[in-house]
C-alpha cells in the first residue's frame, strides 16, 4: 500500500525584507509575482517562428497586519523614500530598492521547503484604509511591491 504524504499548508511561510528588521509574521498574505516571457514572432517562409523576448515580472502583493501597540510607519516611510510629493522627488534606486525573501516551511515550521528571492523591490502602491463601525475584522494594509527580478532557490 502506498504511503500518503502530508500536503503542504499555505500558512507555513515567512517574509523578510533585507536588510531591514521587520516582524515577518505581520504579513498575513502574500501573492508572489508572475514571471512572463514576451513572445516575439518572426516570419519565415509560410509559418511563424516564435522566440523568447523580454522577461516581465508582475507585482508582489502583500497584506500586512496593522498593530495598535506601536507606531507602524515602516512601509509608508519606505514608500516616501522612493518618491514624495511633499519634497518633490525621491532617493536614487540604489537607496530604496531592497531584497525580499519569502520562505515556505514544512509542517514542523522549521524545515525550509522553498525560498523565493525578489530583487529590486520597492513599495509602489499602498492601499487606502477602510474603516467600518460594524466590523471587528483586523485592520490590514495592502502593499504592492514592484519587482525587478525573482529566483527560486
Amino acid at each position: 500500500m502506498a504511503k500518503v504524504a502530508n500536503p503542504r499548508k499555505r500558512f507555513n511561510w515567512s517574509l523578510q525584507i533585507s536588510p531591514d528588521p521587520i516582524n515577518p509574521f505581520l504579513f498575513q498574505k502574500v501573492t508572489l509575482p508572475d514571471s512572463d516571457i514576451e513572445e516575439t514572432v518572426h516570419g519565415d517562409t509560410n509559418h511563424d517562428i516564435k522566440t523568447a523576448g523580454r522577461v516581465m515580472i508582475s507585482k508582489c502583493v502583500c497584506e500586512k497586519l496593522m498593530v495598535s501597540d506601536q507606531s507602524d510607519t515602516y512601509i509608508r516611510s519606505w514608500h516616501d523614500t522612493c518618491q514624495s510629493s511633499r519634497i518633490g522627488g525621491g532617493a536614487p534606486p540604489d537607496i530604496y530598492k531592497k531584497v525580499l525573501y519569502v520562505t515556505e516551511f514544512a509542517e514542523d515550521g522549521v524545515t525550509v521547503l522553498n525560498t523565493w528571492v525578489l530583487y529590486g523591490v520597492w513599495p509602489s502602491t499602498l492601499s487606502g484604509m477602510e474603516f467600518d463601525r460594524q466590523s471587528s475584522d483586523n485592520t490590514i494594509e495592502n502593499v504592492e511591491f514592484s519587482v525587478d527580478e525573482m529566483e527560486k532557490l
